[in-house]
């Protein structure tokens, strides 16, 4: 069955999920953001700043700095990923799960089952 959802100025075209299959995402998606919120909320220790102090040497100090960068970006990732996964969220509780943003066909299940926050098919993911 298809469906017709107008997002915004866009209209997608896009085959609809059975609600069996569409309930075992948003698990997934949920159980996701859990992980996602908790290891943001634990992984903060490395991102403290750096204490001028003599007792470590200045490598020892450029070894700290550009573990503390790591542990940056890691977070932001986090919660990039995070973001991406309330939005799918978001897409399941309004209809529009399942579809692709930029053509309007269904994603494959099998794109979802790895990447369940993807917003474009596998397709058009390739073509940008």
């Amino acid at each position: 069955m298809q469906g017709i959802v107008c997002w915004g100025t866009w209209l997608i075209l896009f085959a609809e999920m059975d609600e069996q299959r569409r309930k075992y995402f948003q698990k997934k998606l949920q159980a996701l953001a859990e992980d996602l919120r908790a290891d943001i909320e634990t992984g903060g220790e490395g991102t403290q700043t750096i204490q001028l102090d003599t007792s470590i040497g200045r490598l020892s100090r450029m070894d700290a700095m550009q573990s503390q960068q790591m542990a940056l970006e890691l977070r932001r990732r986090q919660q990039n990923q995070l973001l991406r996964v309330e939005n799918a969220l978001k897409r399941i509780e309004i209809g529009t799960f399942g579809g692709c943003a930029r053509c309007g066909k269904a994603i494959a299940e099998d794109r979802l089952e790895v990447q369940p926050d993807a917003v474009v098919c596998i397709q058009c993911a390739e073509g940008s």
